[in-house]
Formats: C-alpha cells, sequence, structure tokens
C-alpha cells in the first residue's frame, strides 16, 4: 500500500514584496521544526525548497508583473511531503498583488511560469546571437524560458572571448570583462555550456543599472541594422 502524501501550505499573509521571501522561509521553517527535530528532514533539505519557492516567485513577481519592492503582494502556495522530498504545487499558487494588476494578467503570468518552471528555477538559460555592434563584435540575448533577462557583448581575441553586458534574472548582475578560452570550439556551443559560470562571475547591480546596460547593447544592434 502506498504511503499517504502528507499536505500543507505556506502564506506570506500581506507583506511587501521585497520580504516574501522572508515570511515565505519563516512560515516553511516553523512547520518543519519538528521532522528537523526529529531527523526526518535536514535543515539543508528545508532551505532548498525554499530557494526554489524563492526562485520561482521572483521570476513572477520581479520579471513578468514588474512589482517594485514596497508593493504589497499576498502568497499561499502548498506542497506535498514524499519521504524526504518537499514539492511545490506550482499549479495551485495563488499571488494577489495590490497594484492595480487584473487577475488575468497574474493568472497568466502564473501559467507561463509554469509552463517554463525547470528552467527557470535551474537556471536554463538560452543564448540566440541578435547581431553585430558597430565595431563587428557579436552580440548575444539571453533568454529564460520565454523571457529575454540579459545581453551580452563578445570580442573576439584569437582564442579567446572577452564578455560584457548585463542581466536581470536571476538577480541584477553586470558582466564585466570575463574572459573564455575557446580551445577551437564554436562560440556559441562554449558560451551556452559555461553560462552559468560566467554569470556567477557578475556583479551584483540594482535593477535599474542592469536594465540600461541591456538597453544600451540593443541600441548597438540597432543603429548597426539601419
Amino acid at each position: 500500500m502506498e504511503a499517504q502524501v502528507e499536505k500543507g501550505e505556506v502564506r506570506s499573509g500581506l507583506t511587501i514584496a521585497g520580504a516574501y521571501a522572508y515570511k515565505l522561509r519563516k512560515s516553511l521553517f516553523a512547520q518543519f521544526a519538528n521532522k528537523v527535530k526529529a531527523g526526518e528532514f535536514s535543515k539543508e533539505d528545508v532551505a532548498r525548497a525554499s530557494r526554489e519557492l524563492n526562485t520561482f516567485l521572483y521570476h513572477i513577481l520581479v520579471e513578468r508583473l514588474k512589482l517594485d519592492k514596497l508593493d504589497v503582494v499576498r502568497i499561499n502556495v502548498g506542497y506535498e511531503v514524499h519521504g524526504r522530498e518537499l514539492r511545490w504545487d506550482y499549479d495551485n499558487l495563488r499571488i494577489e498583488a495590490y497594484k492595480k494588476i487584473p487577475k488575468e494578467k497574474i493568472d497568466e503570468a502564473i501559467i507561463e511560469a509554469v509552463r517554463h518552471m525547470k528552467e527557470i528555477i535551474e537556471g536554463r538559460y538560452i543564448v540566440e546571437e541578435v547581431g553585430k555592434s558597430i565595431t563587428g563584435d557579436s552580440l548575444y540575448k539571453i533568454r529564460l524560458g520565454d523571457l529575454n533577462v540579459g545581453m551580452l557583448e563578445a570580442i573576439r581575441l584569437n582564442d579567446e572571448i572577452l564578455l560584457k553586458g548585463a542581466l536581470t534574472s536571476p538577480e541584477p548582475l553586470i558582466i564585466e570583462k570575463v574572459r573564455i578560452e575557446l580551445y577551437g570550439r564554436e562560440f556559441l556551443e562554449v558560451l551556452s555550456e559555461k553560462l552559468n559560470e560566467i554569470i556567477s562571475k557578475g556583479r551584483k547591480i540594482s535593477r535599474e543599472e542592469a536594465e540600461e546596460t541591456i538597453r544600451a547593447l540593443l541600441s548597438i544592434v540597432k543603429v548597426h541594422s539601419h
């Protein structure tokens, strides 16, 4: 006979968007305190589930709904416990946003994010070449699921590439003079393979700065295409 699946739910209550992660993490740890104490779950198991949820919610709240950190939200999300694994019920995720965002738009954002859930949580980026700069350097768009989240300019130096650009997800970052060696391989292949490593070398900046850098790189493509 199959073991009964335990279900639960975490709720943020009314909170500003900048504090939702803390509220949900606190709620989750409180619910799993006895399991952690009994050795059924480790703190790392709970923290991992919390990080996954926060990554997913950041994508919806910030990337898709463009909420400011001071906008008020209320988030309810259910979960199931399978052995030592906590699985989020993203299909029934409920978000209320107090910024005059129509419910249909929130529902649509959740549906689209669920469709690309694996890419978002695992940071599986898609790299696309969009053109050349005025100086002949290649420019690449970075996508997460169906959303554009960054731009990179690649300057070729023999068998090495110098990269600069910015991303807005999973958090706003600027990439400054990161070098990668090609070893005779195709650049797009190497870039796709090493993108997470490149992102790990980025410097945190404000969202406004990241968006401004992306706009500046896009404008180079547009100027060149005329």
